[in-house]
């Protein structure tokens, strides 16, 4: 019976020591806006919303089929979360091309590497979204038919 005790005491210390894993958060992102004027698209501007980012290239065609669903997001759910569409691409003039061509309807981002680095995307397209609190509620890695579904059902939690 002492060695069950003296178990059971040395599982609950272990377990009460351990360091539960930490839910990802947003943090501090700064990724340029794809505009004529120079500015800078900040996370912290959003706190309190919900954040929904789509990292993509101008070059990658299962970003280019993503881009409706990302669209029917910021169609039903602009009001009540930030959505937006970050470029790897460098080159503004590229974004702003390749979003007019298929018709993005979101704040679009380019330039995104450093920031998708941090996030540790691997892939493309990689949406993530991050709650009010911007801690990470659902991560994406590439193109799926079910992806405007998808966003929607977690915007419609998130927003709430």
């Amino acid at each position: 019976m002492k060695k069950i005790t003296a178990l059971v005491l040395a599982a609950g210390l272990a377990a009460a020591c351990m360091k539960l894993p930490e839910i990802p958060t947003l943090g501090v992102v700064e990724i340029p806006v794809a505009a004529e004027e120079e500015t800078l698209w900040t996370s912290t501007d959003y706190e309190g919303k919900p954040v929904l980012i789509m990292y993509m290239g101008s070059w990658c065609p299962y970003c280019k089929m993503s881009m409706p669903a990302l669209n029917a997001a910021a169609e039903q759910y602009g009001d009540k979360a930030e959505i937006v569409g970050a470029f790897m691409d460098p080159d503004l003039k590229t974004v702003l091309q390749t979003a007019e061509e298929h018709g993005l309807k979101t704040k679009v981002l380019y330039n995104a590497q450093g920031a998708a680095q941090v996030m540790q995307v691997s892939g493309l397209p990689h949406a993530v979204l991050f709650d009010k609190k911007h801690r990470l509620v659902k991560t994406w890695e590439g193109f799926s038919p079910a992806l405007a579904q998808e966003f929607a059902e977690q915007l419609e939690r998130v927003t709430k």
